[in-house]
């Protein structure tokens, strides 16, 4: 039977049906009135999780950006943020580059290729593998031919007011928005705000996502731009912070509108489940 993950306490379960706001054919959404304004209404039974599956992916193992140049991006990554170098090799992006400088052993890398293909990148170039403080992995490739100004990120108005000098205005949103770095605590993120300006890196005031009440903080960050204009964060999810012990998933539910995959269109006798953290907040 799929389970449900209802959010909410069972205060919160007594939902008022809003009428014509069906996402989808069959699916009765269910949603929770608040205050007097239609605006207000959010839906509350989101499915968190289904299936087998569910936690065996338990972090990043590694992310890549591009930089145009390696010995400036090296001496950000590892000298500003603290990442460990941990590999490097420089290779062509052919599948003989990839075979024999590389070594990659598989796929498509492993024979040799009738030929390029419609969609074939040629490029020679470094790259350079750092470890993150939890053993997870970040990349740079250095290519020459690199956009000078990447596509600025779709919420730019939150990163420093440099982001016209280091980007440019996007013609459709990017496959890749940004990449945030995590701190464990919120101090550490008002150190790293400190260190990076010391370093004479731009960066704004400490921004805060918070549930609709403004009452329980989910995420503190602040956003800045490495020296090839990659927009980058570092952020805080603290389980220690008093504010998220309280963290109530019915008041994070906001969108009003959540597609199919996110309603909980179990049967409504299967057994619910409280909403819940992989790693519940510290005591």
């Amino acid at each position: 039977m799929r389970k449900r993950m209802v959010s909410g306490s069972a205060s919160c379960q007594a939902l008022d049906v809003v009428q014509g706001k069906q996402p989808h054919p069959g699916i009765e959404v269910t949603r929770e009135v608040r205050g007097e304004h239609p605006d207000s209404q959010r839906h509350q039974h989101i499915l968190q999780e289904n299936g087998p599956e569910t936690g065996l992916i338990t972090g990043i193992n590694h992310l890549v950006l591009f930089t145009r140049d390696m010995d400036e991006g090296v001496r950000f990554y590892r000298d500003a943020l603290g990442l460990r170098v941990v590999r490097t090799v420089r290779f062509n992006t052919s599948a003989d580059g990839l075979r024999t400088a590389a070594n990659h052993s598989s796929g498509g890398a492993a024979q040799d290729a009738d030929g390029p293909s419609d969609i074939t990148v040629d490029v020679t170039g470094r790259q350079v593998f750092f470890e993150m403080g939890n053993g997870e992995l970040f990349s740079l490739y250095e290519a020459l031919t690199v956009t000078a100004k990447p596509a600025a990120p779709v919420s730019s108005v939150l990163w420093p007011s440099i982001k016209s000098e280091v980007c440019s205005c996007p013609s459709e949103p990017q496959k890749l928005d940004h990449i945030s770095f995590d701190v464990p605590h919120h101090a550490d993120l008002v150190w790293f705000r400190e260190h990076l300006i010391a370093h004479g890196v731009a960066v704004p005031d400490i921004s805060e996502r918070r549930d609709a009440n403004n009452t329980h903080r989910f995420i503190s960050s602040f956003y800045f731009f490495d020296p090839s204009g990659n927009p980058l964060e570092i952020a805080s999810l603290d389980t220690s912070d008093e504010a998220r012990k309280t963290y109530d998933f019915s008041d994070c539910s906001m969108d009003e509108h959540p597609v199919p995959a996110l309603v909980d269109d179990s049967s409504s006798d299967a057994a619910p489940l409280a909403s819940h953290w992989v790693n519940p907040p510290t005591q």
